[in-house]
């Protein structure tokens, strides 16, 4: 029964697929889907929502550190300043001291920041509230999901991130450490099952995927390495959903800052993207390269309720 519904989910997420491609191949722009009125309202309410911060979310890549540059370049100018205080969270690797984030941490060093970090599992709540309060950038590496969220809500890391968003800092994170800042992510972190599976055949048993609700700093659900196939069977899975999705793919980066949706891609990886799914509006597989306004008024919509 297991492996039936394997294979179910693969021809559904093929159909799905060759759907969303159909219909990319269509003009579309936010007047496709909303009023005058509504894109107005809407894209307003994103503005004033971001109208301080900046958030940089992606999937995977940018695995050099001249690839690397241009986000960590993105994140300074922000700040307006020439040496920043970057807070760097290695939460989704269980908080290790040795854990391969050193070599990311040390890439914003070389870039001139002033680094700290913060091992929530560790901390004290207020101590997690003082170190947050004082970063201009905050970086979370991927890893696991479920261990950010739990840590992240015990420690009153939410409402801290969302503070800290809010007074003009720089958010930004790889993997699942790009859907902890959004209303939710989709991780693998269960118990493992029979499933499509990230290598050759394609097919075994892995550790099945699960929903975390997280920050919420965007109303929208997370799904990164989307040119995998294991990942990008959440196809599947974002045309259900109460809320729209952000898929993106490895070597490409989500940009949003003044109501502003846009996609950078590694310089190794430069046809690599982003896509959108709205299931209220039917908006399935939209290439935010092209349609980043929509992804502007789908997100003012969400804020607006």
């Amino acid at each position: 029964m297991q492996k039936i519904s394997v294979f179910f989910n693969a021809f559904l997420m093929i159909v799905i697929l060759l759907l969303g491609r159909a219909e990319g191949l269509l003009p579309k722009s936010a007047e496709d889907y909303y009023s005058p009125d509504e894109i107005e309202t809407y894209s307003a309410a994103s503005r004033e929502a971001s109208e301080n911060g900046l958030l940089i979310l992606y999937g995977g890549g940018f695995d050099t550190e001249e690839h690397f540059r241009p986000l960590i370049e993105r994140c300074i100018a922000h700040t307006g300043k020439t040496a920043p205080r970057l807070l760097f969270l290695p939460t989704g690797e269980y908080d290790n001291p040795d854990g391969d984030w050193r070599e990311i941490y040390a890439r914003w060093q070389n870039a001139g920041c002033e680094t700290d970090v913060l091992y929530v599992s560790r901390a004290t709540p207020e101590e997690a509230a003082e170190k947050i309060a004082s970063a201009d950038i905050i970086y979370e590496i991927g890893g696991n999901l479920d261990f950010i969220t739990k840590n992240w809500s015990e420690k009153g890391v939410y409402d801290a991130v969302r503070a800290a968003f809010g007074r003009g800092a720089a958010l930004i994170g790889v993997s699942s450490g790009a859907m902890c800042w959004a209303a939710r992510g989709w991780d693998n972190f269960g118990e493992p099952v029979f499933r499509i599976t990230d290598e050759p055949p394609f097919f075994g048993t892995d550790d099945a995927y699960g929903f975390r609700d997280c920050a919420g700093v965007i109303p929208f659900c997370v799904c990164p390495h989307f040119d995998n196939p294991a990942w990008r069977v959440f196809s599947v899975e974002a045309v259900g959903l109460d809320i729209p999705s952000i898929c993106i793919e490895n070597g490409a980066a989500v940009v949003y800052s003044n109501g502003a949706f846009e996609v950078i891609a590694d310089e190794a990886t430069p046809r690599r993207t982003a896509y959108l799914f709205c299931p209220e509006k039917r908006i399935r597989l939209m290439d935010l390269k092209k349609h980043g306004d929509v992804a502007t008024v789908v997100d003012g919509d969400m804020r607006s309720r």
